[in-house]
């Protein structure tokens, strides 16, 4: 008898559908795919208990005719490919010809459709994968297919699901991905009879995006507006530096308007906020790439959540600059509440006002002996005098009303008008940028003697004017400062923050942080550390794939001011080394940058930025030091004028707004 035998059709179909079908949302996500593909603009998601026990999908796509419905559940039957020539360009988001025959081998299918130039419809039910019944139907135009009872002969299947409120999170994500990727479709989700998220379909990115991110988050995100290069474009909206969250679950890329997993696109998009995000948080967004279908590969995953670029440096590159310009030019400011208002509103008068019916402007407030003289007389009794306190021992009880950055009345002002074009103002680095990296709190590299030295000799004032003649090469071309200028200083408080006013409200700043991140900025864009030779050569031996990384950009590895030599197979001679670094790190730091241009990054260590925020921290003006006037004000102006000192290099906000309107609504004098 033979050892090796050919499995039957509905085993392989089983296992098949292990592949494909994984949860309740895998069905969604095929099947609404499939709505897409047929140029549906209204689709509608139902489930119960988690799409176990029911998930309906209902499109007004284009319908399928009686004798394409029985062949569509067939294994490899689809419409999308015709020729191998067809899989080099793939349009379409299904295309494999696996999920309808997959779905239906482990649960009951109940389709109804009909196309748009027929009078009836087709009813078609299957029972694992077996047609049991097909007759003609009336039902609306486009295709419904409703999936009961989910692994019902694959139990060994069904233990593995979670629970049913998180099956439904699952296919509200999938709901989700597919809302943002066709804004011009009209989505709707009805979970156990209720519907839980809609679209308008109105074609607007804005529109899914505040529906997917919320109220509060949109009112924190910037637009990303196209960044195009070499038939590649990216746009979308990624939120504010200050708004980072501690995990990437808020993140979502694109290609093609197919949404994937990529590390490549979530390295570029955190790169954009190096040295502007504070340690162990992750911005969050939607990025979406387009390129010609031929530079990438969908085929590499049953699922078709993995892509393949073929010009990875390329998308790297479109996706950084895209999301960096996008930081540069808005305004990255964390207010104190998010209300932003163009211009003034006619319901911004006082209450006093409100009252007279008089306009703002034509106002006349009477004299104050006049007011006080008609105020009714009454007899108080003279409180005892308090007992004094000292002036350093603050006061036990304060009534001072909570700033409240949620009010739940705030109004989504999302699309703040945009230039046509945006400058390129991040020219083609010939080296991509550095990688993001890990920000150590404690045990920081010591700074070399002449550096520290350097810069342990400037005062707040000489950075301050320094600072002024000072531009950056990465950055030709400068935003304007969100400010409107003429800034005026009323003082410090704690010696920490600096109080000012500007426009039409406060501004505050630490000191600290922002000159820390001025002094850092100047350090970066000029410090020059030099090479040191090591007493005897250092091997270091890396994995063939970084050993191939490293070998490919050597020369930038020289750049950074090292003396390295290939030696041997997968390994690489070292007799000169930058001054900061110790001979016994150097291995270690070889494999990080290795693994850098692997991921077709810049492969200057991390190391290098840590010693720079070590050295400009320590030089940096102390919280809680005293500081003159003309020194607050000379910080003040430079730290408005610039606006990439917004964050210090840890991430820390540097600026906060306080809006005139705001200090209105504390003490009550607006409409709320």
């Amino acid at each position: 008898m033979p050892v090796i035998q050919e499995l039957s059709p509905h085993l392989a179909d089983l296992i098949a559908a292990g592949e494909v079908v994984e949860r309740p949302a895998s069905v969604a996500k095929e099947l609404i795919e499939n709505a897409i593909d047929a140029g549906a603009s209204r689709i509608t998601v139902e489930i119960e208990n988690g799409g176990i026990s029911y998930l309906r999908i209902a499109d007004n796509g284009c319908g399928m005719a009686p004798e394409d419905a029985a062949i569509a559940f067939r294994r490899h039957a689809t419409s999308k490919l015709r020729t191998e020539k067809d899989l080099a360009a793939i349009g379409t988001l299904g295309f494999r010809g696996e999920a309808l025959a997959a779905i239906s081998a482990v649960s009951h299918i109940d389709l109804f459709t009909k196309q748009a130039d027929t009078l009836a419809g087709l009813h078609m039910h299957l029972d694992a994968g077996e047609i049991a019944e097909q007759e003609e139907a009336g039902c609306p135009d486009g295709t419904t297919m409703i999936i009961r009872n989910l692994f019902y002969n694959t139990p060994a299947r069904m233990k593995f699901l979670k629970k049913d409120f998180t099956e439904a999170g699952y296919v509200l994500s999938v709901v989700q991905h597919a809302a943002l990727s066709h804004p011009e479709i009209a989505f709707s989700y009805i979970r156990d009879g209720k519907q839980t998220f809609s679209t308008s379909g109105d074609g607007q990115l804005k529109t899914p995006v505040f529906s997917v991110f919320g109220r509060e988050m949109v009112e924190n995100m910037l637009e990303v507006p196209a960044w195009e290069r070499e038939g590649l474009s990216a746009w979308g909206y990624i939120t504010k530096p200050h708004c980072a969250r501690p995990n990437r679950t808020m993140q979502h890329f694109f290609v093609n308007g197919r949404y994937v997993k990529s590390r490549l696109m979530q390295a570029a998009l955190e790169e954009a906020y190096k040295n502007a995000i504070i340690h162990g948080k992750y911005p969050s967004g939607a990025v979406f790439l387009n390129l010609p279908y031929a530079m990438v590969d969908v085929n590499v995953h049953p699922a078709k959540t993995e892509v393949k670029f073929a010009q990875e440096k390329l998308v790297f590159e479109t996706v950084y600059i895209a999301c960096k310009n996008a930081l540069e030019a808005g305004d990255n400011v964390p207010l104190l509440q998010q209300r932003q208002r163009g211009s003034p509103r006619e319901d911004h008068v006082t209450q006093e006002q409100q009252a007279l019916s008089v306009p703002q402007t034509q106002a006349k407030a009477p004299p104050l002996e006049k007011m006080l003289a008609a105020l009714p007389k009454k007899e108080h009794p003279i409180p005892s005098a308090p007992k004094p306190m000292p002036a350093q021992e603050p006061a036990k009880h304060s009534f001072m009303p909570y700033i409240d950055c949620d009010d739940e009345d705030m109004m989504l002002e999302l699309c703040a008008p945009q230039p046509d074009e945006l400058p390129q103002k991040l020219p083609v680095p010939q080296a991509l940028p550095e990688a993001p990296h890990q920000e150590k709190d404690a045990a920081q590299p010591t700074a070399p003697e002449p550096l520290q030295e350097q810069v342990s000799q400037d005062t707040l004032s000489e950075c301050v004017k320094d600072s002024a003649s000072q531009e950056s090469t990465e950055n030709p071309v400068t935003e304007p400062s969100p400010f409107t200028g003429g800034a005026r200083v009323l003082g410090e408080c704690f010696h920490t923050y600096l109080i000012a006013e500007e426009g039409g409200g406060l501004v505050l700043i630490d000191k600290h942080a922002a000159h820390e991140r001025m002094i850092f900025n100047r350090l970066r864009a000029s410090a020059e550390l030099p090479s040191q030779t090591l007493l005897t050569p250092v091997v270091a031996e890396l994995p063939p794939p970084l050993a191939a990384a490293l070998s490919e950009g050597i020369a930038q590895v020289r750049a950074l001011g090292f003396d390295i030599e290939p030696f041997g197979s997968g390994s690489f001679a070292v007799r000169a080394a930058p001054a900061y670094l110790d001979a016994g790190d150097v291995p270690s730091v070889l494999a990080e940058m290795a693994e850098k241009l692997d991921n077709c990054r810049s492969p200057a260590p991390d190391r290098l930025d840590d010693l720079i925020h070590t050295v400009s921290c320590k030089a940096a003006v102390k919280a809680g030091s005293h500081s003159s006037i003309q020194e607050l004000q000379g910080l003040c102006d430079q730290v408005l004028a610039d606006p990439d000192v917004r964050s210090c290099p840890h991430g820390r906000p540097t600026v906060v707004r306080l809006t005139k309107y705001e200090l209105d609504k504390l003490f009550k004098r607006v409409n709320q």
